[in-house]
């Protein structure tokens, strides 16, 4: 059978002459052009490329098609072509596919009887990399079709690609998406239970296993959950408070999307300290009965606690080399080689007493079971947090350590409102 063959022109200049069947091939490359102009014998007129084929059906692909190279010595000493050859008649089908992205069992068949090897095995890498690209390029315009979708199952299974495989190739691709999209819709304007659905929808679109979105979706609403938190709340002391007013706001929030705070221990956690230190840097203060006779001194807050004072210690080390002693007679000695004897000081945390700790409106004080301490709120210059206790630093006389199980971060607050209105 003679290959239907045409004359192409451009600029008014002929060009060479090509088959019908590899055109749209070509188009897809760059080599030919819609705007060019075909001829064959019969024609009375030269017209144009694109009234010779219908252009909606050459495929653009992602990637370029690899250039034909001849088999190298290994490949002559297996009788086989080389594999730019064998992609690049991958591509030429893939562009000139009945439907986008899918190519027939038998179309493979053709390549490796062609080539005189296996597509799949041969180039493995190389269509995993194809895949990949389309991935991106099908995700370049932030929407994700139902049709690009089925492209990608088709293109899949046109390379051989397993289920699995795909779903790792395309995990970092789609997630990264998929944050973008669920963040373009949560900041667009409606009504947050029309955003919830459109991000349902969007999720399901995703062509990622189910387990994979759905942890994905709770670390997503978790970032949304504390961007929300986080710019309810107001920071005094370097500590979250939020207001009754705007945990109202924060509740309908999370009701409108439908969140369980539950389902977030952490952002949980930080709503109530948040709430519980609103009201002890604003709130009214409520006093306390105190076992001491405090005089017209408030008690506020009260608690077992072992003190800690930072104490300093002298260590002897010996340092030198080879060194002995010989005994001359009784107790008498004689010590020849290199001796040297330095001392060493450093600072350590040491429990002095257990007692109780006080604070009130005017001072901190430690009633303990050796030792008692008091010290004005207006000296003090910083308060730290820790899991086991605060520090409290001192303008003289040094830090003091208090150390008890809970209720550290409480009384960190409530110690740095009180020197905050001791020295106003």
């Amino acid at each position: 059978m003679v290959a239907d063959r045409v004359h192409i022109a451009r600029s008014g200049q002929e060009i060479g002459q090509f088959n019908v069947q590899e055109i749209p091939s070509l188009i897809a490359s760059g080599q030919l052009m819609e705007t060019d102009f075909f001829w064959r014998p019969g024609m009375t007129a030269w017209k144009l490329v694109y009234e010779l084929v219908n252009t909606q059906k050459i495929w653009k692909l992602p990637f370029p098609r690899p250039e034909e190279k001849s088999p190298n010595l290994w490949d002559q000493l297996l009788s086989r072509e080389s594999k730019p050859m064998m992609l690049a008649m991958l591509w030429d089908k893939l562009t000139a596919a009945h439907q986008q992205c899918q190519l027939t069992v038998a179309d493979i068949e053709q390549i490796n009887q062609a080539t005189r090897s296996n597509l799949y095995r041969r180039c493995k890498k190389e269509l995993e990399a194809w895949y990949l690209l389309m991935v991106q390029a099908h995700l370049e315009d932030h929407l994700f079709t139902t049709e690009e979708k089925i492209n990608l199952n088709n293109l899949m299974v046109s390379f051989g690609v397993k289920q699995e495989r795909a779903h790792e190739m395309q995990k970092e691709v789609f997630l990264e998406y998929y944050k973008k999209a669920f963040q373009a819709i949560l900041n667009a304007t409606g009504e947050y239970s029309e955003k919830r659905e459109k991000i349902k929808t969007l999720a399901q679109s995703i062509p990622l296993p189910s387990s994979v979105m759905d942890s994905l979706n709770t670390i997503i609403w978790g970032e949304v959950l504390t961007q929300e938190l986080k710019y309810l709340c107001e920071t005094v002391d370097e500590d979250a408070i939020i207001s009754p007013e705007n945990v109202r706001v924060f509740n309908q929030f999370t009701t409108d999307l439908d969140l369980r705070l539950a389902n977030y221990p952490a952002i949980q956690t930080s709503f109530n300290r948040a709430q519980k230190y609103f009201e002890l840097l604003k709130g009214k203060l409520t006093p306390i009965d105190c076992n001491l006779e405090l005089g017209s001194e408030v008690c506020f807050w009260m608690q077992p606690v072992n003190l800690l004072l930072v104490k300093r210690t002298v260590v002897r080390r010996n340092y030198g080399g080879f060194s002995s002693s010989i005994k001359i007679f009784g107790s008498l000695r004689y010590r020849v080689g290199s001796y040297d004897v330095q001392r060493e000081t450093k600072d350590q945390l040491t429990k002095i007493d257990s007692g109780t700790a006080i604070f009130t409106d005017q001072r901190v004080i430690f009633n303990g079971e050796y030792k008692n301490i008091n010290f004005k709120l207006n000296k003090i210059l910083d308060i730290k947090e820790y899991n086991n206790g605060i520090e409290i630093g001192k303008d003289s006389g040094g830090d003091v350590f208090f150390n008890f199980d809970q209720g550290a971060g409480d009384a960190t607050v409530l110690l740095k409102r009180l020197v905050r209105e001791a020295k106003n």
